[in-house]
């Protein structure tokens, strides 16, 4: 907690108690000095009855010192169906340690879900009489007649990743690589045997496809040069037609079209500027998900499903007990309580649809009229990977639309290599990006495609062969298969 606030004077938290039947001791800790004073406690064997700590280093350290209860038998769909409706299956084989079950996966949010969409400008769309496509095909074909018929529009924009980063120019290209099935950086497993979407054959189709729609005009012959602040003064003044972006980015972006427009006609006020619109749809631009190939399959590379857990210390004297509070939290009534709060105080429901209130406490005091704190999503004690009921419904028109679009894309995958230890995966992994970042765009821009089997070649004999014996030992140990 870096804001004022006392326990002892926090409506939810009472009403959290009284409903769940829980006495919630919390520790006030600096929100900068959480991990530092949790390693104290942890190290000093002052272990608290729940925990919610990083599961990179300190809960897979402390999970094989035994310092948290062994949950591999404890849940099961009979006495925690509430908890595997928020954690998959899959998902609790990549938390366990030692092929056990020691904690609960938790996201702090909506879940890490694929964030990316595929944006259109839609008065471009309906000037020339087009639908939004939804195969790469009807893309192509469109990017096309956009050519043809607005020679002077980029057909597909796209900006740079730093080098070497974990995506391949900023996800500029994911509508297109997605459709082929493979995703650049992602290690993928089958069978407990690993490979590297950079080294896939369908990359191969992908980088010919890229680099077919490259020479024909239809990709910016700027995208491994310009940073985003360019590619959105493309979009602003009305030269680009579509590209794909973070799903935050387009309510502002439609707004600072529409105001190009009406400067553009003479109409804009006198002020130069349009008020917040991010309650109305969109006006110029059209989001859209993957596009799928000929096998109507896709693929949209999504982040980790979780970076911390939720573990019950082996010190409580009865475990099963608080994991039923766990699994009770999450029942879609309690998750309203802990993560909106109260309902008709910190939230009320208007024709079916929940409405947060913003203007509940003072920001000064962070305390409401009758003195009252008001923790909501303070005192969730179980993941969120599932959870934050009607959570579009929470924002604003513009943001539910495009997130929604964004995270319920449907061909989500993850890296097969979280939450695997690989010491050569950590050493080369940024020199291969970089390597792969080279060869990839000189693809794109017209170089000979057998230098995708050069790289192939090179990426297994310069750390990626090493790399993937790595993670299938370290599958092997995890899951002990």
């Amino acid at each position: 907690m870096s804001k004022p606030y006392d326990p002892s004077k926090d409506a939810v938290k009472q009403a959290i108690e009284k409903k769940l039947n829980v006495k919630i001791i919390p520790e006030m800790v600096d929100v900068q000095q959480y991990k530092t004073n949790l390693n104290l406690k942890m190290s000093s064997g002052d272990y608290p009855d729940v925990v919610r700590i990083d599961f990179a280093d300190d809960f897979q350290k402390y999970a094989q010192q035994g310092a948290f209860v062994d949950l591999t038998n404890l849940i099961n769909e009979k006495d925690t169906p509430n908890i595997l409706k928020e954690v998959p299956k899959d998902v609790f084989e990549q938390a366990k340690v030692n092929g056990k079950i020691y904690g609960i996966p938790y996201q702090g949010g909506p879940g890490a879900g694929y964030r990316w969409n595929l944006v259109m400008r839609k008065d471009y769309l309906d000037a020339l009489g087009a639908q939004v496509p939804q195969t790469l095909d009807d893309y192509y074909r469109l990017l096309k007649k956009v050519k043809a018929e607005k020679p002077d529009v980029i057909p597909l924009g796209g900006y740079t990743a730093q080098i070497g980063q974990q995506k391949y120019a900023n996800n500029s290209f994911d509508n297109v690589f997605g459709a082929f099935g493979v995703t650049p950086g992602y290690f993928t497993e089958k069978d407990g045997k690993f490979s590297n979407y950079d080294i896939d054959p369908n990359m191969r189709e992908a980088l010919q496809f890229l680099q077919k729609m490259y020479a024909e005009g239809l990709v910016d012959k700027e995208f491994a040069t310009i940073k985003e602040e360019q590619l959105r003064a493309k979009l602003f003044s009305g030269k680009l037609f579509s590209w794909m972006g973070w799903w935050s980015t387009p309510n502002d972006y439609d707004t600072q079209v529409e105001t190009s427009e009406l400067k553009k006609s003479g109409k804009l006020a006198a002020d130069g500027s349009l008020p917040n619109q991010v309650d109305q749809p969109f006006k110029y631009l059209t989001l859209t998900g993957s596009l799928v190939g000929p096998d109507g399959k896709a693929v949209a590379p999504k982040g980790a499903p979780f970076a911390q857990m939720n573990a019950i210390s082996a010190k409580t004297k009865d475990p099963k007990k608080v994991l039923a509070i766990i699994e009770q939290s999450l029942s879609l009534e309690n998750q309203m309580l802990t993560v909106w709060g109260i309902e008709g105080e910190d939230y009320k429901i208007d024709n079916g649809k929940m409405k947060v209130i913003t203007d509940l406490i003072d920001p000064k005091t962070m305390q409401d009229k009758n003195g009252n704190f008001r923790g909501i999503q303070s005192y969730l004690f179980a993941p969120g990977l599932k959870g934050w009921p009607r959570y579009l419904e929470s924002m604003p028109l513009r943001n539910a639309l495009a997130l929604d679009i964004a995270i319920n894309n449907k061909f989500q995958i993850t890296d097969a290599s979280n939450y695997l230890e690989s010491p050569t995966k950590i050493a080369k992994l940024v020199e291969l990006n970089t390597m792969r970042d080279s060869v990839f765009t000189q693809i794109i821009m017209g170089g000979d495609i057998k230098k995708f089997d050069e790289f192939a070649e090179k990426w297994k004999a310069q750390g990626g062969a090493q790399i993937l014996k790595e993670l299938e030992e370290s599958f092997k140990k995890k899951t002990g298969k």
